[in-house]
């Protein structure tokens, strides 16, 4: 059963009174930062070190203005685009890591975390495949090729699986790159084949594009000119 193996004072400002008296205190669970209290609920709930919880337990506990007000705190994050489940995980710690003036590792294990995704799953708010869909199709938009929205995908979380799903279903990228590349024709017109290619082959390389479609984009390009 988790134990509480250490109650720490914050070290913040704001976890002092106007006193100077300490207010707040970070609860480790298993030798791991689970949460910030206020000395009044720890007061409340008997809490100390030794003590043992049940996972019950510690969801009530979590269950405060804390959770509520990190969930709020997500719904706002989500206001300015849509966010992969990992973009959030890392939104909360960051902000657990500032409020409660822990390291962010310390904070990426508080159980908050869990409980406030899995609120978010509840009411759809956080998709990974949907997300992907949309990341995809948007980065397409942008002449982003399938080599540069993959990377972007893992480095925001996706599963492998998913990208792979969410590519597959998108539309050919091929049609964005070329209408990009028709608005710099103009100002390359006068260039030779050579220079020509070279500014097709590193605009295209750049939004992560394969040679096999830079080659056949190139070539639809030249008989244009």
């Amino acid at each position: 059963m988790p134990q509480i193996t250490s109650i720490k004072p914050q070290k913040s400002p704001r976890s002092r009174s106007k006193s100077g008296h300490i207010t707040r205190f970070n609860i480790y669970i298993d030798d791991k930062f689970a949460f910030g209290l206020d000395e009044k609920v720890i007061a409340e709930r008997k809490l100390k070190v030794g003590t043992k919880l049940t996972n019950d337990q510690i969801e009530i506990i979590l269950k405060s203005e804390t959770t509520s007000r990190l969930f709020d705190a997500s719904l706002k994050f989500l206001q300015l685009r849509s966010r992969s489940e990992k973009e959030i995980k890392d939104y909360l710690s960051k902000k657990i890591a500032k409020e409660e003036n822990i390291k962010f590792a310390e904070a990426a294990q508080s159980p908050i975390i869990p409980i406030v995704l899995k609120k978010l799953h509840r009411y759809n708010y956080v998709n990974d495949r949907e997300f992907a869909i949309w990341w995809v199709k948007s980065r397409i938009k942008r002449a982003k090729g399938p080599r540069l929205i993959r990377f972007e995908l893992l480095q925001k979380g996706i599963d492998k699986e998913i990208i792979e799903k969410a590519l597959a279903a998108s539309p050919a990228p091929q049609k964005a790159a070329v209408l990009a590349l028709e608005k710099k024709l103009k100002s390359w017109q006068n260039l030779s084949q050579i220079e020509f290619k070279k500014k097709v082959v590193n605009f295209l390389a750049s939004r992560g594009f394969n040679w096999e479609t830079i080659e056949e984009i190139f070539a639809f390009l030249q008989k244009k000119r």
